[in-house]
């Protein structure tokens, strides 16, 4: 998770990953360990949606410290109802952006029924010249 930087007020891009393997993490990063990838998930998702100003310090460089996020407050269902939760939630994040399945695949798709249909609205018959 990012330590500090603009973009923890910004949110540009996500504030949490997730990685697995062996990693290199600067010191510009808190790392959270979990044990169950549903929980890790869930986590990740829930403190990317969240509004941090309240935990962050500092003028010129925003920082969330350690104490901070610690104080952070994570609602945790169930581990079954956080693994319902990420599956809906990275079910319709593919739907949204992976480029074979969801809103993009519906895109191409139209555009090619637009292509289609136009071809043959304006495919007409050879007209019989009489002279």
């Amino acid at each position: 998770m990012s330590e500090d930087g603009a973009n923890l007020l910004a949110r540009t891009t996500p504030i949490a990953f997730s990685i697995s393997g062996k990693s290199w993490v600067n010191n510009h990063a808190h790392v959270l360990r979990f044990d169950e990838y549903a929980t890790r998930r869930y986590v990740e998702i829930y403190l990317n949606s969240i509004d941090l100003t309240p935990y962050i310090t500092g003028a010129a460089q925003p920082k969330l410290n350690q104490k901070n996020l610690n104080s952070i407050e994570i609602p945790l269902p169930a581990l079954s109802e956080q693994q319902r939760i990420v599956d809906i939630l990275d079910r319709f994040d593919t739907l949204c952006n992976d480029l074979t399945e969801g809103l993009p695949a519906e895109i191409l798709a139209r555009q090619k029924q637009y292509e289609y249909y136009r071809k043959q609205l304006l495919t007409f018959p050879k007209a019989k010249i009489e002279v």
